[in-house]
């Protein structure tokens, strides 16, 4: 039984004993009758913010093959030495070509990039290792905008030519590059991460080299007709799958000699786990495109000297080595776009490549009219109960028949009864787990007289309802509303001990009464306890429509909440004085990402008074709220600025 259930059986048994103990003739009190409408309507009107398209980041990584056979995929090109390039240049470059296809198209992009000004890119250049990237590793930044120093950098790509064609440690790079971005936007600021996209893209002429195979007694190894096995030792791969010599510039970094590298597992491992990156960090969109560039004529042309240039393959004839290299390469690179949601591209002969652009590809922000994410109300003044709506006149969670000084130890009036910054609804409900309310500061919590914690205080940064001690607690965020992004704030999914850092209010029933807990805490009822009747007689009903688009991109809505139901708190003196307090929350996100987005929240409140038999204000049935009185959270979340900023006329003095 809940903690909570067995303290309402003890008043019950209390009770019944006191009035066993008696001679007195109880009868129950005469119902006093009246005329008042306990029913409360408020309506409004929330216009949501217009978009601003430099809040919705898009992160470019270009990975670009710089291995020595981009001189015959793509001319001209230097390994800044005497060697094959040198050899072939004269054969191979095009009248009048003075620069690469890829440079060009490169700058291409850039320029387009420097209109966008959301976007900022990395260039991962890759031979047989990751070198010279953009933004320099010295700069400490991973992105950046396109600056004038950038041109010339693309220029410098095709005279840095290599020999290898690392493909893992360029898609490892890649990853690295992009996990680490996150952790960093996750730390500093979680809320821009699902209004982020990343787009990778994969340039190169070939297939991977070198592959290398742990194992050398496998009886079968990949072919291009079977791709999908497991590879074995690149023929001429010696020097680097076998390599002893860290210092040789054919040594691949991290790589150990006599183990695998560059095959199928590990490099669809790499991109899976890029991919993975989305649903870990709530990351609006993450995708990898591949590019292939295969110069047929080129090789043609270049002969016997460049029959081999793209791999060899055992029982395959040397003058199909090239097709064969192909059939390899299409395959592998189709199953990066395909496992990484995006578009595989190939061109394969010098007029192809000479035109090849890289902006058709999809770089697109996720910038969008914000609409409505969450419009939801709660009672700071009552509770689900049994037969209504029960007293909670200091609105920490915890129903005014527990809190007291002769159930709990706790104070009626003081949402903290025991100040260690750990609400008294909080802490009742985690009995279990070692809290008290009552008068026990907690060592979870603050104590100001505590090594621990000396000289600390109460804080709700976000204003969620959680202070940053319960929110360390439970290990949400406490610079976001709704750290699930499930459109309900974490302290109301609190309250009830839900889990706030699991999206799936809308999907869940905790309490198995058909009602699933979204629409419960919308309807302000428990979604722990099976209350149907309750929730179909007192549950908070709701209208929400568009009243008008403006052109500056905002959206205003009409909304009404009907069936609040007042009750009747008393003050500090015990006067039922029947003030009641009303909170609206408000969350607004970009349409092109409404169930992910942690949402902009505003808070409005409102106050109301029901005193029967005489007294309800206001007379009428409603009060109405205006796009002004809603605030940030963290401008709303204590009774000093209920008192001055709700709506409805205020008590006379704090409760």
């Amino acid at each position: 039984m809940h903690p909570l259930s067995w303290m309402r059986l003890a008043v019950g048994l209390l009770a019944t004993v006191w009035l066993s103990c008696t001679d007195t003739l109880v009868e129950p009190l005469a119902q006093e009758q009246t005329q008042l409408d306990d029913r409360l309507t408020l309506t409004g009107r929330v216009c949501t913010a217009p978009a601003n398209p430099s809040g919705f980041p898009v992160k470019v990584v270009l990975v670009i093959d710089q291995s020595g056979s981009m001189c015959v995929s793509d001319p001209p090109g230097s390994q800044e030495q005497t060697g094959f390039c040198e050899q072939v240049g004269g054969i191979l470059l095009p009248p009048g070509v003075t620069e690469p296809a890829r440079v060009r198209a490169l700058k291409r992009l850039v320029n387009q990039f420097r209109q966008q000004p959301n976007v900022q890119i990395s260039i991962v250049p890759f031979e047989t290792n990751v070198k010279n990237v953009w933004p320099p590793v010295t700069t400490g930044n991973r992105f950046a905008r396109p600056d004038a120093s950038l041109d010339t950098y693309i220029r410098g790509l095709q005279s840095q030519l290599g020999k290898g064609t690392d493909y893992q440690g360029a898609v490892g790079y890649a990853y690295s590059l992009i996990a680490s971005d996150i952790n960093a936007v996750s730390a500093n600021n979680p809320e821009v991460l699902p209004r982020t996209r990343y787009v990778v893209v994969f340039l190169t002429d070939g297939t991977p080299y070198p592959r290398c195979s742990a194992n050398d007694t496998l009886s079968a190894y990949a072919t291009p007709d079977a791709p999908d096995l497991t590879w074995a030792d690149s023929s001429s791969a010696g020097d680097f799958c076998n390599l002893l010599d860290p210092d040789s510039p054919d040594s691949i970094n991290e790589f150990q000699p006599g183990t695998d590298r560059n095959q199928n597992y590990q490099l669809f491992s790499y991109v899976r786990r890029l991919m993975e990156l989305k649903d870990q960090y709530n990351v609006g969109d993450i995708r990898m495109h591949t590019v292939l560039l295969f110069n047929q004529q080129a090789v043609r042309l270049c002969g016997p000297i460049c029959q081999d240039i793209y791999g060899t393959y055992p029982g395959t004839p040397p003058a199909e080595y090239p097709q064969a290299a192909k059939k390899v390469a299409s395959w592998l690179l189709a199953r990066f776009a395909e496992i990484g949601n995006g578009v595989y591209q190939e061109f394969n002969d010098t007029g192809e490549i000479n035109n090849m652009g890289l902006g058709a590809l999809d770089y697109s922000s996720f910038a969008s009219r914000n609409v409505v994410k969450t419009l939801m109300v709660r009672s700071l003044s009552a509770l689900p109960g049994e037969k209504g709506r029960e007293l909670d006149t200091d609105g920490d969670g915890l129903g005014d028949l527990l809190d007291n000084t002769f159930t709990l130890q706790t104070n009626a009036y003081i949402p903290d009864s025991d100040g260690d910054c750990l609400d008294d609804g909080f802490e009742s409900r985690r009995q279990d787990q070692g809290f008290r309310p009552g008068n026990d500061l907690d060592a979870r919590g603050c104590d100001p007289n505590s090594p621990l914690t000396r000289g600390c205080a109460c804080r709700d940064t976000d204003g969620d309802g959680l202070s940053q001690f319960a929110e360390a607690y439970l290990k949400t965020r406490d610079g976001i509303v709704d750290s699930d992004g499930d459109g309900v704030p974490d302290g109301i999914e609190s309250r009830y001990g839900l889990d706030p850092l699991t999206a799936n209010v809308s999907g869940l029933d905790t309490d198995g009464d058909g009602i699933p807990d979204g629409d419960e805490l919308r309807a302000d009822s428990d979604p722990t306890r099976r209350d149907r009747a309750f929730n179909e007689r007192y549950g908070y009903q709701y209208g929400v429509k568009i009243a008008e688009k403006r052109d500056n991109g905002s959206t205003c809505y009409d909304f009404t909440v009907s069936n609040l139901q007042l009750v009747t708190p008393p003050n500090r003196s015990g006067v039922q004085q029947g003030y009641n307090l009303f909170k609206v929350w408000f969350a607004e996100a970009p349409e092109s990402g409404v169930a992910t987005d942690y949402g902009v929240w505003r808070t409005a409140c409102a106050w109301a008074q029901y005193a029967p038999p005489g007294l309800r204000v206001p007379l009428g049935p409603s009060l109405t709220l205006e796009d002004g009185n809603f605030r940030r959270p963290q401008d709303l979340d204590e009774m000093s600025e209920y008192m001055q900023r709700c709506v409805g006329d205020r008590p006379g003095e704090a409760p």
